[in-house]
């Protein structure tokens, strides 16, 4: 008995020991649960969403659900950290940190890759190729929702392939996949129509709260889906099937009254109305859409279709007034986001309603004002590039950086706000009044940064100060509505004139040269070509004399167009008549100005970087950088191994003249992202991207990228070629020297070597250049070896 009794006590003493232990192991637990499952933050997909309609519970979310993910990842719980970083990046996207949005989608991501639900992985993919649509990727948003799509279908949610859908519908219109985008839209519409329950008004008013409140979503996605569709259909200029589609959207969110379903149905008619010729039913839904969403961003886009429609119809006073209020509520404030359901609006772009106002304001010869909308189209296009991507700071601004970005986060909250309550309103315009004194700050500190963050561009009286006597200035408005419009600007004189080419005409036009130039042997139909193109864009400017001087602003596709290789003669190049230099923007003047010009003493240069390709060597171009270090003693030169981006980071803020002999990547999808290919090293893949530029301090004087990698069959709105130039421009060169096409190893050998010698022996740097340019001509007479150079910025 006694041997029973004891183990019978070992046997309970061992169970309550257990359990006493295991009491402490969760005690020893609990700040690790506590911080990974906080009760505000739950962990699933809707409450991280909702999370993100207030400012200040968006902001807070952010940093939880960020830290959750961390805390669940370190303890190997990849489904719950894959959900948390997801809830993060949608909470830094409603707060306009878009970089982090995407950072945190890839860890999403990855971390579902672990063993998701099917579900779960179709709903994070779906997010994060939502963030690479905001950032204008949409080639990456498309592989990530076609990714998706499998898994929504093994998740029976049919809600994830709606969404999913639409995803592919947006990117597929961005990307002109125009067929590809109707397909999806349709699928959208057939799956969401799926959902619905069938019964009436009346009858829902007896389901469940649940129930009416489970058909109202599936409802509102049905209309949503609709507008998409008839907006696809607007895109292929489909009148007769969009109005159907728009008039279901618009019975359909009328019944839900949902303000911007309402509005974007209504907005959609009137489009379909303009282009059928009912002017007076264009105009009713227009002011419709008005009223049923009176939102800033929206009313913006409204007065720009109305506007169009004035032009058309021969209004031109009401159209200027109209356009004159899309333009100040489109330039309302740099690079936020707005509200969901506009990110996803079909409408045309922003730059449209600039394009009418330039178009206007010259038909009612107003010249100067049309070519002040010029610059601002300009200037909001590169806001729009940069997005909140860019960090701006040179040292001693970094506390207004600070500023700006948390004014920024704070607005873009706001914004996404779902409440639209006079509090929520009270509280846009109050930050909105702060960010504005904000800006007025920072132009008495820093213009040119100011500049990069609101549309603040010279007026045509401010250039024409900063141009000296017997200097011209040639500027291009490309449309896509019959026309060119150019600029002849002198220090006192101005005209303008039209050109009989439209978008698709002068694409087609420099496609064509650049397709002869690649091809060097087919001299006369080359010559044929840059005689043609010489009449048609530069003799009505030039009407008639050549200037000491020559300033050509591009535009769009005219960024591709090698201006120094059009002929006034069978044989007289433009770059021989002139010095030739060029601006993304004539506004750029006022700062590039004000930056350094002593003459170079102190070179850093970059040769043949080893790139771990024996195909990309330029064994040239160590040649080059030498030839540069003989010319300027003291240079610093690194090449192959030793030419890293590292080495750039070190030595790059003590020269007074950078040159980098090595290649380029240009990227049509993602201009911040052109990056200089330096040697990678350490971790590092040696890309010195256009995005990193904007960071540095640089004091050069003349910035030379000499064998930019960008083919002569690529043409897209020039934003890669503008990106670049601009962030070097801003880092703090007045001047930097591209190339339009990867030149011939040797040519750009004896180019560059000419080049130097010139600028040694105190020649202004558009004349360096130039003579260059000229000397290689005659030993290479074919503009493929020496007309891809060009200089922006400052030419003495």
């Amino acid at each position: 008995m006694a041997i029973s009794i004891s183990s019978r006590f070992s046997v309970v003493f061992v169970a309550r020991l257990r359990f006493w232990l295991a009491i402490v192991a969760c005690l020893t637990m609990l700040p690790l649960w506590a911080s990974a499952e906080d009760p505000e933050f739950p962990l699933d997909f809707q409450s991280g969403m909702e999370a993100t309609y207030q400012p200040d519970k968006a902001r807070e979310a952010f940093q939880a659900y960020r830290q959750i993910g961390s805390d669940l990842e370190k303890r190997g719980e990849f489904p719950g950290a894959a959900i948390a970083y997801s809830n993060a990046s949608s909470a830094a996207r409603a707060i306009g940190r878009l970089q982090e949005a995407l950072g945190l989608g890839q860890k999403a991501v990855e971390m579902a890759e672990h063993g998701s639900k099917p579900f779960d992985l179709a709903m994070i993919l779906y997010r994060y190729g939502s963030v690479q649509i905001t950032l204008g990727s949409e080639s990456k948003a498309i592989a990530a929702f076609e990714r998706a799509l499998p898994y929504a279908s093994q998740g029976r949610n049919p809600n994830a392939e709606i969404l999913l859908y639409t995803g592919l519908t947006q990117a597929y219109r961005k990307t002109a996949r125009l067929e590809l985008a109707l397909e999806s839209a349709k699928k959208a519409v057939g799956s969401s129509e799926a959902t619905l329950q069938p019964g009436s008004t009346g009858r829902r008013r007896q389901w469940s709260p649940q129930a009416q409140h489970r058909q109202v979503s599936r409802e509102r996605n049905y209309a949503r889906a609709l507008n998409d569709l008839g907006g696809t259909y607007l895109a292929l200029r489909q009148w007769s099937d969009a109005r159907p589609v728009f008039e279901k959207a618009l019975t359909v969110g009328s019944r839900l009254q949902i303000p911007f379903l309402i509005a974007t149905a209504h907005r959609g008619l009137a489009i379909v109305a303009m282009n059928m010729g009912e002017h007076s039913t264009a105009i009713r839904h227009l002011e419709d859409a008005g009223r049923a969403n009176p939102q800033p961003v929206f009313a913006a886009s409204i007065q720009g279709a109305l506007g169009r429609l004035y032009r058309k119809m021969g209004r031109l006073a009401e159209a200027e007034e109209a356009l004159r209020k899309a333009m100040a509520g489109i330039e309302d404030l740099r690079g936020l986001l707005e509200s969901e359901e506009l990110r996803e609006s079909f409408f045309e772009d922003k730059i449209g309603a600039y394009e009418d106002l330039v178009l206007t304001l010259y038909q009612r010869g107003k010249v100067i004002d049309a070519f002040d909308t010029s610059e601002r189209a300009r200037a909001r296009a590169f806001l729009d590039q940069m997005g909140n991507r860019v960090t701006l700071s040179r040292g001693q601004d970094e506390a207004l950086i600070a500023e700006e970005r948390g004014l920024r986060e704070q607005i873009s909250a706001l914004k996404a706000a779902s409440d639209e309550s006079p509090a929520q309103r009270q509280g846009l315009e109050a930050a909105r009044v702060a960010y504005q004194n904000f800006l007025r700050r920072l132009q008495q500190t820093d213009r040119e940064q100011a500049s990069l963050m609101s549309v603040e561009p010279l007026t045509l009286p401010q250039l024409q100060e900063l141009l000296p006597e017997g200097t011209l200035l040639l500027e291009y408005f490309v449309t896509d509505q019959g026309m060119t419009i150019l600029w002849s600007v002198e220090h006192d004189r101005v005209a303008a004139t039209s050109l009989p080419l439209d978008r698709r005409r002068v694409r087609e036009r420099v496609q064509a040269f650049r397709r002869v130039i690649a091809a060097r042997d087919e001299q006369p139909e080359m010559r044929r070509m840059a005689q043609r193109l010489y009449d048609e864009l530069l003799r009505p400017g030039l009407q008639g004399r050549m200037p000491k001087e020559l300033v050509i602003v591009p535009h769009d596709v005219l960024h591709y167009l090698p201006f120094q290789a059009l002929m006034s003669g069978p044989d007289r190049y433009l770059i021989q008549d002139t010095p030739l230099s060029y601006y993304s923007s004539a506004s750029l003047m006022q700062f590039t100005r004000a930056k350094g010009h002593a003459q170079s003493s102190s070179t850093l240069a970059f040769g043949n970087p080893d790139l771990q390709n024996p195909a990309l060597n330029l064994r040239y171009a160590e040649r080059e950088v030498r030839v540069v270090a003989d010319l300027f003693p003291g240079s610093v030169v690194f090449t192959r191994k030793d030419a890293t981006k590292a080495k750039y980071r070190d030595e790059g803020s003590h020269s007074d003249l950078l040159h980098f002999a090595t290649h380029a990547e240009l990227d049509e999808a993602d201009p911040l992202g052109s990056a200089l290919l330096l040697a990678p090293a350490n971790g590092d893949n040696g890309r010195l991207e256009a995005q990193e530029v904007f960071g540095l301090a640089l004091k050069a004087n003349l910035v030379v990228l000499s064998a930019c990698e960008t083919g002569l069959d690529k043409l897209t709105s020039g934003d890669e070629l503008t990106g670049l130039t601009r962030a070097f421009i801003y880092a703090g060169t007045p001047s930097i020297i591209t190339t339009l096409w990867q030149v011939n190893d040797r040519a750009s050998y004896e180019l560059m070597q000419e080049f130097y010698r010139n600028l040694k022996a105190g020649r202004g740097k558009a004349e360096a250049l130039r003579d260059a340019q000229i000397a290689t001509l005659a030993k290479y007479p074919h503009p493929y070896y020496w007309a891809a150079y060009q200089l922006t910025g400052e030419a003495r």
